[in-house]
């Protein structure tokens, strides 16, 4: 029954593309989804199944390991990237200090997330990781005057908090497979994390290249990664098909394309118009969670996936609704 389910899904799946290809063939349809939108969503397709495929990795390897060889293939897609632009690896004396702040930050960062996700679920830590804009949003409120919440943040923050606490109590005396109340905490305290890496990251980049800042953090975090790897574990290295694929996709499609994707995207449109798809990633690693590892949600992640997703699309929605004003008027 399980698996004629899953089947089921993917069949859908498959009309689903098959829909949306007519649908951009057809000019006058598809004039209504412009590449930032319809590249937002497919670049928040591919991030819902990270924490999937760090999941598969970690039956093989160890998180600390795992980190770095995923670092070193990203770092390879921004280096071959950095030489078609010709940009320089030089690091002025200025630099030095917020990359050194930027990296290490980023090595904590993955570091919770990699053993957060060894100790739950992917589709919890998919969930609980996605909350980083809300985080973010309260981070850049003190640390950025410009940057302030408004009653549309709060509200989003609001249902946010709702569904974090349905996602990792919900199921409280209830026994879910993989889930555990402390791979729950370290996913969320990397969101609040990754929310804090982005507001210095948004300050840093005005006087350095996005690329050159990506590829410090990278190198830094593929030192410490190995050192710690080192140090605190006993890494078993493997030739399964299953490992490799799961850190080709971490590694060359999300540490290298999609941060370079991401990069590109918010320097070239505004930041509201690319980061309002966000709401994707969740139900899209949750159900790939489920078709690929064959996880049961459980009702605590269902419904606390319902709040989150309200609380991203709140967020979004004032600056996305600014944004195609200024847009039309333009």
């Amino acid at each position: 029954m399980f698996e004629k389910t899953k089947t089921n899904v993917a069949q859908l799946f498959v009309l689903l593309l098959e829909k949306y290809i007519l649908f951009s063939q057809n000019k006058e349809l598809s004039s209504v989804m412009t590449f930032p939108y319809s590249f937002q969503i497919f670049l928040s397709l591919l991030w819902g199944g990270n924490h999937v495929s760090i999941k598969a990795s970690l039956e093989y390897g160890s998180p600390l390991q795992v980190g770095w060889m995923r670092f070193v293939l990203g770092g390879m897609v921004t280096f071959v990237y950095m030489l078609l632009r010709r940009e320089s690896f030089l690091v002025a004396k200025s630099e030095v200090r917020p990359l050194l702040i930027i990296g290490a930050l980023f090595t904590v960062q993955i570091m919770f997330m990699n053993v957060g996700q060894h100790l739950t679920t992917a589709g919890h830590a998919t969930a609980l990781n996605s909350t980083y804009p809300i985080w973010a949003a309260v981070i850049a409120h003190f640390l950025v005057p410009t940057d302030t919440l408004t009653r549309w943040k709060v509200l989003a923050i609001v249902l946010s908090y709702i569904g974090i606490l349905t996602i990792v109590f919900g199921d409280a005396g209830v026994v879910v497979p993989g889930v555990s109340i402390e791979g729950d905490l370290m996913s969320l305290l990397s969101a609040v994390l990754l929310g804090l890496r982005l507001v210095l990251m948004s300050n840093f980049a005005q006087n350095m290249s996005e690329a050159k800042i990506m590829f410090g953090q990278l190198v830094i975090g593929i030192l410490l990664f190995w050192v710690g790897s080192f140090i605190f574990e006993s890494p078993q290295y493997t030739i399964e098909l299953r490992f490799w694929l799961a850190l080709a996709y971490q590694g060359f499609v999300i540490a290298g394309f999609g941060f370079l994707a991401n990069a590109w995207l918010v320097k070239k449109y505004l930041p509201s118009t690319v980061t309002f798809y966000s709401f994707i990633q969740p139900p899209a690693g949750v159900l790939l969670a489920w078709l690929v590892l064959s996880e049961d949600p459980g009702r605590g992640l269902l419904g606390g996936l319902v709040f989150v997703v309200a609380g991203a699309i709140t967020f979004g929605s004032e600056s996305f609704i600014k944004a195609r004003r200024r847009e039309t008027l333009g």
